[in-house]
């Protein structure tokens, strides 16, 4: 059954990178999806991505203007989105600085 098919709140760890690269993907309705990046040990900063797929196979920025997202602190960051896509993952485009980590976690209706 997909992430987000039942009536309750589902909230889905996509995991933690510490290196440039990308989550494991995760399965969705493809209804209201926010998505909560907790940063610790940043340096200067880093970027991230929220992306989404229809196939599992070609991922796309789900941010409506292409950009991608950068962080300069320790801490969580949440972001809304509506996004009628099938699978869900976070890339973790650089690093700036320090030995960071950052955790995602994707929680839909």
């Amino acid at each position: 059954m997909p992430f987000g098919y039942d009536s309750e709140y589902d909230v889905a760890d996509l995991g933690t990178l510490s290196a440039v690269g990308v989550s494991a993907a995760q399965r969705t309705t493809g209804a209201a999806l926010a998505f909560q990046l907790l940063v610790s040990e940043v340096g200067t900063n880093v970027v991230v991505r929220l992306e989404g797929s229809l196939d599992d196979v070609s991922y796309f920025n789900l941010n409506a203007s292409g950009s991608d997202f950068t962080l300069t602190s320790n801490g969580a960051t949440g972001y809304f989105l509506t996004a009628p896509v099938k699978y869900v993952r976070f890339r973790l485009v650089s690093i700036t600085g320090g030995t960071p980590t950052v955790n995602c976690l994707l929680g839909t209706i």
